[in-house]
């Protein structure tokens, strides 16, 4: 009995060995080593990842005419007294601008559809117009008027005989008008417009919308696509200019 005793008790302490020597022990403390060192890496890791918010520009209106081209949404800002009638127009250019109060009401958005805004002011203080391009780049004429109203006169065709590389047109306007003349064009070729009267601005603009070039009495550009291009004639008082638009 005394010999079963002391038998079942050496197998005992043998199992009790062989638990404390298994080899799993020592994994889990691996396990739980890496474990906290990847936490810790996880807390201590730098955000240098996190993209920075982009701040649009903003600039003062200075002069009653903007011409810029533009990347990201800019603002463009000018002091307005309240009942003063504001005559707001963009012209040319794919993108749109919306006119804030200096309380932050939005007035209206202007756009190639609907590319001027009239009203009278509602409170003194700065206004922000915040012009959105909807391409890559974008190219605009932005005018600010506090008495005058721009109108669009209907498209005018350019006349170009059969085998001519030039086409003249005599017009008429009354001041604060803009006239669009069409005149279909191939890629690659080069369109100047020159008009007679350096007292005017013109414009080129592809079929697609875009503000190719813009200038006081002549323009010119390289045309990127083929189709019916638009020259646009900016008249701010009443002027019998002739344009003149050649193709190479």
């Amino acid at each position: 009995m005394k010999k079963l005793i002391l038998l079942t008790g050496m197998l005992l302490m043998m199992m009790v060995k062989t638990a404390f020597a298994s080899p799993l022990a020592p994994k889990v403390e691996t396990m739980d080593r890496i474990a906290t060192s990847e936490i810790r890496e996880t807390i201590e890791k730098p955000t240098n990842d996190v993209a920075a918010p982009q701040i649009e520009p903003i600039k003062p209106m200075s002069t009653s005419e903007i011409r810029e081209t533009i990347k990201k949404s800019t603002t463009y800002i000018f002091e307005g007294i309240k009942g003063r009638e504001l005559t707001l127009s963009l012209w040319a250019g794919e993108l749109s601008a919306e006119l804030y109060t200096p309380s932050g009401e939005n007035l209206g958005t202007l756009d190639k559809r609907d590319n001027q805004w009239v009203g009278k002011l509602p409170e003194s203080g700065i206004y922000r117009v915040r012009a959105i391009p909807k391409r890559e780049t974008s190219s605009f004429v932005l005018e600010r008027d506090f008495s005058a109203k721009w109108t669009y006169r209907p498209d005018r065709v350019i006349p170009i005989a059969f085998g001519d590389k030039e086409g003249k047109i005599q017009l008429k306007m009354s001041g604060y008008q803009v006239q669009p003349l069409t005149i279909e064009a191939k890629r690659g070729q080069t369109m100047r417009v020159t008009a007679s009267n350096k007292n005017i601005d013109v414009a080129i603009e592809s079929p697609s919308g875009i503000l190719l070039d813009q200038g006081e009495g002549q323009t010119f550009a390289q045309l990127p696509e083929s189709g019916v291009y638009r020259v646009l004639v900016v008249a701010n008082r009443p002027i019998k200019p002739a344009i003149k638009v050649s193709l190479q």
